[in-house]
């Protein structure tokens, strides 16, 4: 081999030693945040909240649609005995009347999407505190989240979920 082939190999072996050396201390963990966030005291509270929001949104709806319901029912038994005018009015009458029950209902359900991101906010500023907290612990260099990371295989060793947990309870 020739000095200046020599020489590249040489520059070569000494740029890239770095870099192999890094990629083999290269740590990674994963957690299943939900998992942490879902079975904690905090976590079982905000359940339970959202869920009496949820009950308290659609109370009301239960009984319009019953109300509703009884009205399409009435109308179909009268509607062959209406006049052509009265049946048309009538049936516009009842349409309008669901769509206004339609537009309530996607107007609770963004109520209790925005009440739910609203609770589940600081749990999750937790979260990452916690995760924060373990990953320095562990001296990691990138933590995925097992959910949300598209992970289709894992050493369970770099499962850090139950550090975590720890970690979010304190």
């Amino acid at each position: 081999m020739s000095k200046v082939g020599m020489g590249l190999l040489l520059a070569a072996v000494l740029v890239l030693t770095p870099v192999w050396a890094a990629a083999a201390e290269f740590k990674v963990g994963v957690v299943d945040g939900m998992d942490v966030v879902s079975k904690s005291a905090a976590g079982k509270g905000v359940q339970d909240s959202i869920k009496r929001k949820s009950d308290e949104l659609s109370k009301p709806f239960a009984q319009k649609r019953q109300e509703l319901a009884k009205q399409v029912e009435d109308f179909q038994k009268q509607a062959s005995v209406m006049k052509e005018d009265a049946r048309k009015t009538k049936a516009a009458e009842l349409e309008k009347k669901m769509q206004d029950f339609q537009k309530q209902g996607a107007d609770a359900e963004k109520q209790l999407q925005q009440y739910q991101e609203q609770q589940l906010a600081p749990l999750f500023q937790k979260l990452e505190g916690a995760v924060k907290t373990v990953a320095m612990q562990e001296k990691l260099d990138m933590v995925l989240d097992k959910r949300n990371a598209g992970l289709l295989f894992m050493d369970p060793k770099l499962d850090i979920t139950e550090k975590v947990r720890s970690s979010f309870g304190k």
